[in-house]
């Protein structure tokens, strides 16, 4: 009797505890290929630890905390605004993208507790890689997929 106690509460420690934190995978691509944008956002909603705005082979990363990010699967939303500044002082060193989702092509691939997988197109505009052009992008359409597990 005191085994299957022991093995019981030892179960309910296992199930019940929680395997921490993950990082979320963010992979959007154009219709045209040329355009893509991949980030690593800690537990989805946390921090920005990487994000990579490649056009036409041409490729600018932002390596900073300094981004915010709002994240509401139930109504399709998901929000980025990343700053990295270099020099502070330097404007032409500024770089920035903001990215939003479009709610109404929102989709739940899978929605476990530890492995979420969801699908939509979003816009994208920033810091123009390429050099010879505007300073801004064009407004971009997406289609991404974002995929996260413990």
């Amino acid at each position: 009797m005191k085994n299957i106690i022991g093995i019981l509460i030892l179960w309910i420690g296992l199930v019940s505890f929680d395997l921490g934190s993950g990082t979320a995978y963010l992979k959007c691509k154009s219709e045209s290929g040329r355009t893509e944008f991949y980030a690593e956002l800690q537990d989805i909603e946390g921090l920005l630890e990487k994000a990579i705005l490649k056009i036409d082979e041409t490729e600018l990363e932002y390596k900073t905390n300094e981004g915010h990010i709002i994240f509401d699967p139930k109504n399709g939303v998901l929000t980025m605004y990343i700053v990295d500044l270099e020099n502070k002082e330097d404007y032409l060193s500024h770089q920035y993208i903001q990215f939003w989702s479009i709610p109404s092509t929102f989709k739940i691939v899978k929605n476990e507790r530890h492995h979420q997988i969801y699908e939509f197109k979003a816009k994208i505009y920033g810091t123009e890689p390429r050099k010879q052009k505007e300073f801004n992008t064009p407004i971009i359409t997406l289609n991404c997929r974002l995929e996260y597990e413990i």
